[in-house]
């Protein structure tokens, strides 16, 4: 009796141990088949700034190129990112989205205007939110008409325009260029005058004096820009210009270039947008090159600095 008990407790086991493992081979199967079939299917789509995209499956990326192999093509070619407006794939999802695409959202998501669909629909809003997720990103609309948000797939969107009010934006632009002008001319005069009063130094001049001979001359170039003053305030006018004159400029090249409607998807794969996509922005470009020079420097200093007490 023990004996048969237990040899029927060895055929349970035996049975048991067999089922598991058909059925961890089962799912193990299962599991490479759907990622298979998934690979088969899965496409990245790469919008370029200019409109074009590319068809494909996304190998890998770096910080300066995406590596991509084109349907209907064996062969892997590589993509400038500087050239590259946003990457995703067919099951909507975001997969790299630029530094000009980000800039875009954060001033669209500042006015009001009106979105045109790819299917050919105009919706106007008064305020828009674009998700900045990359798992199958929406785009929510609100009017005064109409206080129900509409809900639609940001890849499903043609393009963005901005009303009139976008001319806001032309005018800070102008601002600071004015001011980049005048800091410019205060600069450039500024080392005229030192250049000038810097011949009554002897040649052992010591550097405070050389400091003190520029910093008479900065201030003479300060008082020209200040009205008012008996002998100085000369330039205060030609000054004064400098901010109406850049802000028109820069109302008319927004309004000539068009520079207040932002494309995100093409109607068709072939065709360009109508301008570039590109967004100039000197603060993330100096912000760049800064981080481009000082990354070797801290890559010698982490050694040394791993080895500090603190």
């Amino acid at each position: 009796m023990i004996s048969a008990a237990h040899n029927r407790l060895e055929y349970n086991s035996i049975i048991g141990h067999t089922c598991s493992r058909m059925m961890h081979n089962f799912l193990s199967f299962f599991i490479f088949i759907s990622i298979s079939f998934c690979q088969e299917d899965i496409k990245h789509i790469v919008i370029n700034l200019d409109g074009t995209s590319i068809v494909g499956l996304v190998d890998s990326m770096n910080t300066e190129s995406v590596f991509i192999t084109p349907e209907n093509d064996d062969k892997q070619t590589s993509l400038n990112l500087n050239d590259v407006y946003y990457i995703y794939n067919s099951f909507g999802k975001l997969y790299y989205i630029s530094p000009n695409y980000e800039d875009r959202l954060n001033l669209i998501e500042e006015r009001s205007g009106f979105l045109i669909t790819t299917s050919g629909d105009t919706l106007d809003y008064t305020t828009i939110e674009i998700d900045r997720r990359m798992d199958e990103p929406y785009v929510y609309l609100a009017s005064e008409d109409n206080e129900l948000a509409h809900k639609i797939s940001l890849f499903d969107v043609h393009l963005i325009r901005i009303d009139a009010s976008y001319m806001e934006h032309s005018v800070r632009r102008g601002c600071i260029t004015g001011i980049c002008l005048v800091l410019t001319g205060l600069t450039l005069q500024s080392f005229s005058y030192y250049g000038d009063r810097s011949e009554n130094l002897s040649e052992d001049a010591s550097l405070f004096q050389k400091a003190k001979t520029m910093g008479g001359a900065l201030g003479t170039s300060i008082m020209n820009f200040i009205p008012g003053l008996s002998s100085a305030g000369q330039q205060y006018q030609s000054v004064t210009i400098f901010f109406p004159v850049s802000s028109i400029g820069w109302m008319i090249y927004d309004h000539y270039f068009d520079k207040r409607t932002h494309y995100i998807r093409p109607l068709i794969r072939e065709d360009q947008f109508p301008h570039s996509m590109y967004w100039f922005n000197p603060g993330r470009i100096v912000k760049n090159k800064v981080k481009e020079k000082l990354d070797p420097i801290m890559k010698k200093l982490e050694p040394i600095l791993k080895k500090l007490p603190f």
